[in-house]
């Protein structure tokens, strides 16, 4: 069972899994614009949050929002990558 959760990376995994998938599912439903433009305020939220994750928080928390809003930056771009290959 101990395999099964990756030593605590599960909840970070299924977090970028989650937005790759919402992204996907955004990009077959609206035109290529639009997802690249959603794509790219969605990441200069999640550059923003690692920012602020750096100076105002610090410590440990900043490391864990800065790791996660990496991970959903992640997601976001892989979902999209996909999404708009898929669709041509």
């Amino acid at each position: 069972m101990d395999i099964l959760m990756l030593d605590g990376w599960t909840p970070l995994l299924l977090i970028g899994i989650v937005a790759a998938i919402g992204i996907f599912i955004t990009s077959r439903k609206v035109s290529r614009k639009s997802i690249f433009s959603i794509s790219t305020v969605i990441s200069l939220i999640c550059i923003v949050v690692f920012i602020y994750s750096i100076i105002g928080v610090g410590g440990w928390e900043g490391m864990g929002l800065g790791i996660i809003s990496f991970i959903i930056l992640a997601g976001i771009w892989i979902g999209t990558f996909i999404g708009v290959a898929s669709k041509v």
